[in-house]
């Protein structure tokens, strides 16, 4: 018989992959109890804050009702008024920006302004907006509130004019909920009101005092490339495109202005292999026109600087205007030649053409005049245009070469085609060709460094 041995106990520890898996099972209940956490006091607090909102706006909005129908208005607002355009309130700890936007409105019932009927005393009633917000002011953490108040008998001309402003797209559609900002100083009592577009893009601001050229009209929204009027020349040194507005008794005083989505523009500055080139120096210009200068015309725009591309050739521009941008290799930068841009644009030969609400990568291309290589340039007889797509045959029978390069939008060639070796040392020839053109030969001599050559065929 087997001698007594005492049965082995059936509970034992946790092995290290039991412990493992307790242990992530265990983190894994403990985050999602924090992250159940803290969603819901973020939304006990977010209901607070609303709550909160919503009572003083409630409030704001009886004490425009408490007032006489003469006095509903903001200072400085459109019409005048007693009520504080932009206030900061604070709330058991809680932080609220309140704005109140007061206007005349046009009702339909009895005609319109410019309708049939035609109303010609558009200014029905008032149209009260209380607008509170508070955190970063998004869609989410923000209440608003709207009344309307009637005259107590039936309505009188408000005097003054009517200012509407139109905030278009570069397509021609309104832009809605864009902020806009209206500032004159040259009357009394001054006005400074800002409010925000319908859902045509459209501002309607009636019994606005007659003012010629005072009104200061800025606009903006989130992802737009926003503006503003300048005052007219000579205050503003060149003659602006957008001027500041005017209005005259019992008219209807339009003012327009475009403005349309941001967008990107990437610059790279690269050799014909598409090699980057650090730190190269350049000047830009372009975006928005904002005027003309006096006596020549020449397009003023809002945009212009003197910069660097980095240690990776690179610079990019975020949130720019949409537009023409000039682009153009600084003088100091004698040891590239300019070559071309890509991608070409049809719009000239250093242009670029940048579309709203897009990301747009250029590339500068650049012939380092150190290396052996030949430019050729190759222009018009008649006018000197550059020809586009000419045919251009390099050559050397000793050194067995034999390459042809069709010119680009700057009828430039380069040679070599190649990224290394460069161009041996030696005498070439050169034969260019054209559709409609006569064909012209020459040679070009590399000894050390890049050639340029130009030639010229007859129609």
């Amino acid at each position: 018989m087997r001698p007594y041995q005492p049965e082995r106990m059936m509970l034992r520890g946790f092995t290290l992959i039991e412990g493992l898996a307790f242990l992530f099972i265990f983190a894994l209940i403990t985050a999602v109890f924090f992250q159940t956490f803290a969603y819901g006091t973020a939304l006990i607090q977010q209901s607070k804050y609303r709550l909160g909102a919503i009572a003083l706006a409630n409030q704001k909005m009886e004490i425009i009702r408490s007032l006489d129908y003469d006095n509903i208005g903001t200072v400085s607002g459109i019409p005048v008024g007693d009520i504080v355009q932009d206030e900061d309130i604070q709330v058991n700890n809680s932080q609220y920006h309140v704005h109140t936007f007061i206007r005349y409105a046009d009702d339909d019932y009895d005609g319109s302004l410019g309708g049939t009927p035609n109303d010609l005393v558009p200014n029905d009633y008032k149209l009260a907006r209380v607008e509170v917000s508070w955190g970063g002011a998004g869609d989410s953490e923000k209440v608003q509130l709207f009344s309307t108040f009637a005259p107590p008998g039936i309505e009188q001309p408000a005097g003054g004019g009517i200012l509407s402003i139109n905030i278009l797209d570069s397509q021609g559609n309104g832009v809605s909920g864009a902020s806009v900002r209206v500032i004159n100083s040259a009357v009394a009592p001054a006005i400074d009101v800002t409010t925000s577009t319908d859902a045509t893009g459209n501002l309607f601001l009636v019994s606005a005092p007659a003012s010629s050229q005072a009104y200061q009209i800025a606009f903006s929204k989130t992802g737009f490339f926003g503006g503003a009027t300048y005052a007219p020349y000579p205050t503003t040194a060149f003659i602006p495109t957008d001027v500041h507005g005017s209005v005259v008794d019992a008219a209807v005083n339009q003012a327009s202005f475009v403005m349309d989505e941001e967008s990107v523009l990437e610059l790279r500055t690269k050799d014909p292999f598409d090699a980057d080139i650090a730190d190269i120096s350049f000047r830009i210009d372009g975006g928005r026109q904002i005027g003309v200068v006096s006596g020549t015309g020449a397009a003023v725009y809002e945009f212009g600087e003197d910069a660097v591309t980095d240690s990776g050739g690179e610079k990019d521009y975020t949130g720019r205007s949409y537009g023409s941008y000039t682009w153009t290799l600084d003088l100091s930068e004698t040891g590239y030649e300019f070559i071309q841009l890509l991608p070409e644009s049809a719009s000239g030969t250093n242009l670029i053409v940048l579309a709203p609400g897009t990301t747009q990568q250029v590339k500068m291309i650049l012939a380092d005049k150190t290396v052996n290589g030949a430019l050729i340039t190759v222009a018009n007889a008649t006018d000197g245009s550059p020809i586009i797509g000419a045919s251009v045959k390099l050559t050397n029978t000793t050194l067995v070469y034999d390459e042809t390069v069709v010119t680009s939008q700057y009828g430039k060639a380069y040679f070599p085609t190649a990224a290394t070796p460069g161009l041996a040392a030696g005498t070439y020839d050169v034969e260019v060709s054209a559709t409609g053109f006569t064909t012209d030969t020459d040679t070009v001599v590399v000894t050390s460094g890049l050639v340029m050559k130009s030639m010229s065929l007859s129609p």
